[in-house]
């Protein structure tokens, strides 16, 4: 590895190389769907309920300003007139003086700063191997830091040849907005750079780079997962001198991340190297094996020899396919071999199947709003409409629930309920003749939504 100081004086030389601006996620969650264990890059099959929050999000991972794509294209646009273009002047100091940029760059206020450190940063990314650029980065005091290892991020984990201008932008300013509040900043930054499927060399340097911090159980165990044929005995090998937590907390996470990247590969070595896997652990297995190719595990069902495993994996498949149709879940249940298993699986699709007064839901101006009313859903024979706002719910006897203002997954919860039961809503709708707005309200009898085969 050549050592930090010895890298920047030939850096300093170079003249011309393009400045790679990359692109993440997200959220991305398919923030994702996303917790203390790693996010999911994927976006679970969308749920038809009434109340399944429909929100358009932006995509996952996000940068501030797109960097220089040349030098020659550096050293050619002017910046607007009387306002100093940080960003490529960060560029060009990187590649005038190195150590005389880094030093420039702590004299600077906030907002100047970050821009020209996003383009000195990403001079050193281009320059330099992941190992160098990331020590380098760690060489810098707090704030400064921080924006370093955001910018090597957006560097390695951004992709300008596939994202217009706007989109990369976008994803750019979101991870160079990342606080590192939940999780920590180098864990929630290794997050996002899993999810590109990073060179080897990136995720190994960052693991090297973070391996005496307190969250190195989940950077290992998210870069280690989402990478392509992973070798778990020499993954393994990493944690051999953690403490008991952290060992437990890296197993914990590895299955879980590869699990969601490739769940039967991660299913076969546990089943076959582990004589412990708790209950949760196989349900975590096979719940991500279920979800991204449900064919595959019904394939593989007959091999799962412990009756416990397969009844899991039973539950497991049913409700995957309830997502995508309940037509569907229903046919496969029904060619079960026996009536215990039937009986299993259609528990778990009524369990999976959405269960409300059939609208899809998104927020508009702080108000739920009906984006479209399901076809054989509760609210098809009443007389609410799609773009009616809903302002109220209220439980039979019970007090009035205020939704304007609310967070859509808590309107979602109050809204749905047992097929049978009932919920009064109360909306506003502008008239469309006079563009007065009117109030109606509407008793609604909840029920099973069954899900078109294909939708979701």
């Amino acid at each position: 590895m050549t050592p930090p100081n010895s890298l920047r004086r030939p850096a300093i030389q170079i003249a011309s190389l393009a400045l790679v601006v990359a692109l993440t996620y997200g959220l991305g969650y398919r923030q994702g769907s996303q917790s203390a264990k790693s996010e999911s890059p994927e976006a679970l099959a969308r749920a038809a309920a009434e109340s399944e929050p429909t929100t358009e999000l932006p995509s996952n991972a996000v940068p501030p300003t797109t960097t220089p794509r040349s030098v020659e294209s550096v050293r050619t646009e002017a910046p607007i007139a009387d306002q100093p273009d940080w960003q490529t002047l960060g560029y060009e100091a990187a590649l005038d003086d190195l150590d005389e940029a880094l030093r420039r760059a702590n004299s600077l206020d906030q907002r100047d700063q970050e821009i020209f450190v996003s383009g000195l940063f990403a001079y050193i990314a281009e320059h330099s191997s992941p190992r160098d650029a990331l020590t380098i980065a760690n060489e810098q005091e707090a704030n400064l830091r921080g924006l370093a290892l955001k910018t090597l991020a957006a560097e390695w984990s951004l992709d300008s040849n596939s994202l217009a201008d706007e989109e990369l932008e976008n994803r750019r300013r979101r991870i160079m907005n990342v606080s590192g509040a939940r999780l920590g900043l180098e864990v929630e930054l290794a997050s996002i750079i899993a999810q590109t499927d990073p060179d080897p060399s990136i995720a190994d340097a960052w693991i090297d780079a973070f391996a005496d911090r307190p969250g190195r159980s989940q950077i290992a165990a998210v870069l280690i997962a989402n990478q392509d044929g992973i070798d778990p005995d020499s993954a393994f090998a990493i944690a051999e001198n953690w403490t008991d937590w952290e060992k437990n907390r890296f197993s914990e996470n590895l299955l879980t991340n590869w699990a969601r990247k490739s769940p039967s590969e991660a299913w076969n070595w546990y089943s076959e190297n582990s004589s412990t896997l708790s209950t949760d652990q196989t349900g975590t297995l096979l719940d991500s094996w279920a979800m991204k190719n449900p064919d595959d595990l019904i394939q593989a069902l007959d091999t799962i020899e412990d009756s416990g495993d397969r009844g899991r994996a039973i539950e497991a498949i049913s409700a995957a396919l309830a997502h995508r149709g309940t037509e569907k879940a229903i046919n496969w249940a029904s060619s079960l071999a026996t009536e215990t298993e039937i009986d299993l699986a259609s528990q778990a699709i009524y369990k999976a199947t959405p269960k409300g007064i059939g609208a899809l839901l998104r927020m508009e101006n702080g108000f739920p709003k009906i984006g479209e009313i399901l076809p054989g859903g509760a609210l098809e024979s009443t007389d609410i409409q799609a773009g009616d706002l809903i302002v109220e719910s209220r439980e039979p006897g019970g007090s009035p629930n205020n939704l304007y203002g609310i967070d859509l997954r808590n309107t979602v919860d109050l809204l749905r309920g047992n097929p049978g039961s009932e919920v009064e809503i109360r909306v506003l709708r502008e008239n469309q003749q006079t563009g007065q707005i009117e109030e109606h309200t509407v008793t609604v009898v909840r029920d099973l939504l069954i899900l078109d085969p294909g939708r979701g």
